[in-house]
């Protein structure tokens, strides 16, 4: 991992003596090479169990580029303590997992003088600690000799003298002390910090919802003190992976117009993508919680359907460039409110306010905003309002539905641009429209209007380069034209932007899928699905496929047939169900499945199934599987 370090002119800025903590993961880079969709979500669950760490020790999260963290302390002690701290949890987390998926840090700590700003610390302390990082050995930490006076008999560690090392770019060679894995890993730890301690040993089984739930209760009491009136039978754990899954629901019109309804799904949609770009938490998707905008869900639903432990709802009342939101934070299953809000201001507020809602959730999810990395940057220019009161009307309408609908939300986009020309999103917009347009037939110029669109979407990366809309829509682009290798690229950057953009994961493992990558399809398509269980069926019949290939034919025929029961008019369903079921030796079944095909699509060019992928032992495989049902 490269040093994170910063070049600042001048010496205006100001400056204080700060204790600096770097680590980054032994050999991720390996890792990624073997297995890169589970090692990037191996990480994040890692991340969310770590990077809350920082704060209990009294620490600030400067950096978390990658696999890295860069953090500044008040305190050596503090910052060392911590340290051991990270190195015993990952100890722990590591012996519950095979060893070719250990994940080992390796961590620098140092003490100097530093630059600093509100949310960036530069100078030769930073790159100091970033060098003695490079070379503590995975488990271990190291530390300069300025660090190590400063804990030198207030730990009951051993720590070895490792003599002077000649650090890269450092131009003056620094003695070194080296904590060795093994005492890294022990939990020894002075008797003053026993209690600290234990509460961060429940912090690192964070992976259970039980604890994801005690740690809201934690901030509920101590940071946003409880409503007395109000009393719950304590909620029942509910079945997750490591990070804390919302839903946000439809926020409600309130100004007594059913036409301003766009503008609170427009909200709506806004407040999700600002969440989905926090790491630290899993976000459904908007077409998942459609069907409650009249009607809340019930219990039932929230487990079964949603599968949610916590709920964000709101309302919107605007009138004129006056805008109203207010929002709150729900505990699921017993109903507690663990945090809600009022925001007021002008309509060339909004975007302050969804980047607040955001931020304020998933502060009280994760213990301190510090802590979250994928926050939206404040200091990019915001939307013409006029604009954007025209882009929310445009998704409101869809560019997908009709030709009608699609040429007007071409029209709606278009002017949006001509009030505001480095508006990103209008852009990206733009872009999808023109793949629905060429992809449905509704042009006999496809290649052109792929063209312009891949132009837009490159026009929306250039002006917000930290959004996910135009990596998404050119994904989308070069995928139609089979341009796999670019595509993913593309999809990569924005599911790293926000990991909780269903679309971007769906068509990722489509990508994957294509090109051979069957393992990462599988993983990139159950969760898209799972964050937004109505995308199209076009991602369920390449999630089903690819179980096939995988020579999983339960799995195949168990998506093939979820497919068919939600999308019925799919008749290609039927195709991966009657491969597995052949598979599976069930004829009778097969034959079912192919008579159910012939009826839906009497002339089909079985040729065509398939023909995508690139690996001719995937398309051959397929083949053979057909063959066998009978088709």
């Amino acid at each position: 991992m490269a040093p994170f370090q910063e070049t600042v002119k001048g010496d205006t800025q100001s400056r204080r003596l700060a204790a600096i903590l770097a680590a980054d993961i032994a050999g991720y880079s390996a890792l990624v090479s073997k297995d890169e969709v589970r090692t990037v979500r191996d990480l994040k669950g890692h991340q969310a169990v770590i990077l809350p760490m920082i704060g209990q020790f009294g620490g600030r999260i400067i950096d978390t580029a990658g696999d890295g963290i860069l953090a500044e302390f008040a305190s050596v002690v503090s910052a060392v303590k911590c340290a051991l701290a990270v190195q015993q949890t990952m100890a722990e987390r590591n012996s519950a997992i095979e060893q070719s998926r250990h994940m080992q840090f390796r961590i620098g700590v140092n003490v100097g003088d530093v630059i600093y700003d509100e949310a960036r610390i530069y100078g030769d302390g930073v790159n100091v600690a970033a060098r003695l990082e490079g070379i503590a050995k995975p488990g271990g930490i190291c530390l300069s000799e300025d660090a190590y006076r400063q804990v030198r008999g207030k730990l009951d560690i051993p720590i070895l003298d490792a003599g002077e090392q000649h650090l890269k770019n450092i131009p003056n060679p620094v003695r070194a002390y080296r904590i060795e894995a093994s005492a890294s890993a022990s939990g020894a730890v002075p008797p003053q910090a026993e209690r600290r301690w234990r509460m961060l040993r429940a912090l690192a089984g964070a992976a259970t919802t039980v604890v994801i739930l005690a740690l809201v209760a934690w901030l509920a009491l101590f940071r946003y003190p409880p409503d007395r009136s109000q009393t719950a039978a304590p909620s029942k754990p509910i079945a997750v992976s490591g990070m804390p899954m919302i839903s946000v629901l439809p926020f409600a019109n309130q100004t007594g117009d059913d036409a301003q309804d766009y503008f609170a799904d427009g909200v709506t949609e806004e407040v999700i993508n600002a969440l989905g770009r926090f790491n630290t938490l899993r976000v459904i998707g908007r077409n998942a919680v459609l069907r409650y905008k009249k009607q809340p869900p019930t219990q039932e639903e929230i487990s079964s359907e949603l599968g949610a432990n916590y709920l964000v709802a709101g309302s919107v009342r605007r009138s004129g460039q006056r805008v109203r939101i207010a929002a709150q934070l729900t505990e699921s299953r017993a109903g507690i409110v663990v945090w809600s809000d009022r925001f007021d201001g002008e309509l060339a507020d909004i975007f302050e306010f969804q980047d607040n809602i955001a931020r304020r959730i998933a502060g009280t999810l994760a213990a301190s905003i510090t802590l979250v990395e994928g926050r939206r940057s404040l200091d990019q220019p915001k939307p013409n309002p006029n604009a954007f009161d025209l882009v929310l009307r445009a998704r409101a309408l869809g560019h997908w539905s009709t030709r009608t609908a699609n040429r007007r939300f071409r029209e709606l986009i278009a002017e949006a641009i001509e009030l505001d020309p480095n508006y990103a999103t209008a852009h990206a917009l733009l872009a999808e429209a023109l793949y629905s347009q060429a992809i449905l037939g509704w042009t006999e110029f496809t290649d052109r209007e792929l063209s312009r669109g891949g132009d837009e979407a490159r026009k929306a990366i250039a002006l917000a380069p930290d959004e996910p809309d135009g990596y998404r829509a050119l994904g989308r682009i070069l995928l139609a034209r089979a341009e796999y290798e670019q595509a993913q690229n593309a999809l990569k950057r924005a599911i790293e932007i926000n990991p909780s953009d269903a679309n971007a994961l769906a068509l990722s493992g489509s990508v994957q899928s294509f090109s051979g990558e069957i393992a990462g399809a599988i993983d990139s398509l159950e969760l898209a699905l799972k964050l937004d269980p109505l995308l199209e069926p076009n991602y369920v019949f390449d999630l089903a496929l690819s179980y096939f290939l995988a020579r999983r034919p339960e799995d195949a025929l168990r998506i093939a047939e979820r497919g068919l029961a939600r999308f019925p008019n799919f008749y290609m369903f039927n195709a991966p169900a009657a491969a597995a079921a052949a598979q599976l030796g069930q004829k009778e079944r097969a034959s079912g499945y192919v008579e159910a095909l012939h009826r839906g699509l009497p002339v089909l060019d079985l040729g065509a199934v398939g023909s995508r992928f690139r690996n001719p032992a995937h398309r051959a495989y397929l083949t053979e599987g057909l063959k066998a049902a009978g088709l």
